[in-house]
């Protein structure tokens, strides 16, 4: 039990990690319909949609745009669903990313570490000493956040709450639902952004890192491509400056949705 308490992060996104590994194997070895990979495909990036570009990364991270409090409450308990940690852990991570990406102290670049650990977001399950010997500090405006001061401290039992409650319906919406969607966002977020985006791509500006612009990947993550314009210019929150890049998905719901 105190192994489980040091390291809940660490026993949440193992339990990710494996559920998600077992619904693609349980498909091919015991009849379990495709349709329900593919439903947890469709569902990781709704999830992904509103929980990460919008929510953790451009509104909570970032504060590239306005909204109301009920707008903001769904994009935080939406994020949970990510399986990331909370959005005062992420927004502490990532901005701490932005000040050092691409350096020694960039706790996910895949140029100063294994680039398979980066790609596969294996760096996740270091322990919160290294996190914070690499630096940062806590996101204040966030933990005075009554709203979100309540997901953080309370993450890993709602986590417990949405298992049990899944598993007391049917264990494929818990496997398939719940945790497979955040498996795919893990894998997505580190092949996609973090190794792909840091590595290739074309510029528009010249950064201190390497970050590079990805049409194909841009649409395939709802807008978390055009990385060399964001790092560029974090304050936007439509990462599309060119006529000729794909648009912005989530720019486009931030627009008809999300945006005061």
């Amino acid at each position: 039990m105190k192994f489980i308490k040091q390291n809940k992060y660490r026993v949440l996104l193992s339990l990710i990690y494996l559920s998600g590994l077992l619904s693609i194997v349980l498909v091919f070895t015991h009849g379990i319909s495709a349709w329900w990979l593919l439903a947890g495909l469709l569902w990781s990036k709704a999830v992904q949609l509103i929980g990460h570009s919008i929510g953790m990364h451009r509104y909570f991270t970032h504060n590239t745009f306005k909204t109301t409090v009920l707008k903001e409450k769904i994009m935080g308990w939406t994020s949970i669903l990510l399986g990331v940690g909370s959005p005062i852990a992420y927004a502490r991570n990532h901005r701490q990313h932005h000040k050092v990406a691409d350096t020694e102290e960039d706790v996910h670049s895949p140029h100063n570490q294994n680039k398979i650990i980066a790609m596969l977001g294996l760096w996740e399950f270091r322990s919160l000493k290294y996190f914070m010997s690499k630096g940062g500090s806590s996101p204040r405006d966030l933990i005075t956040n009554p709203s979100i001061r309540f997901i953080h401290d309370h993450y890993y039992k709602i986590w417990i709450i949405l298992t049990v409650l899944t598993l007391a319906i049917d264990w494929k919406i818990t496997l398939y639902l719940l945790y497979l969607p955040s498996f795919i966002y893990h894998m997505e977020l580190g092949i996609f952004v973090n190794y792909i985006g840091h590595t290739f791509g074309y510029k528009n500006f010249d950064t201190t890192d390497k970050t590079g612009n990805n049409k194909w990947v841009h649409l395939w993550t709802l807008g978390e491509g055009l990385h060399n314009n964001h790092h560029a210019k974090p304050w936007l929150y439509n990462w599309k400056v060119k006529d000729d890049e794909p648009i912005d998905i989530s720019a486009w719901a931030i627009d008809k949705f999300f945006k005061v």
